[in-house]
């Protein structure tokens, strides 16, 4: 398990990434009846007529060990 920053979460005034997600997380580390395929921490499913949705499956916030539930990977892409 290794824990790895979630780019575009950048601090402002750090510039310092604010999210990390564990990238060995699986689909266990997941809802039960959660839509698509896990890899690497990052789940993908593309609901009917949308486009594909990344999320991370595990984070938590730098420097803490409570892990917080998924962030939208799309979101902070496009902050990159």
């Amino acid at each position: 398990m290794a824990w790895a920053d979630v780019l575009g979460s950048e601090d402002a005034v750090s510039n310092t990434c604010i999210w990390e997600y564990d990238n060995a997380a699986t689909a266990a580390d997941t809802y039960l009846d959660a839509n698509g395929i896990t890899a690497s921490g990052i789940r993908t499913f593309t609901p009917t007529g949308g486009n594909a949705q990344k999320i991370y499956v595990k984070v938590r916030k730098k420097g803490e060990t409570t892990e917080r539930g998924e962030l939208n990977k799309n979101y902070y892409d496009a902050k990159i």
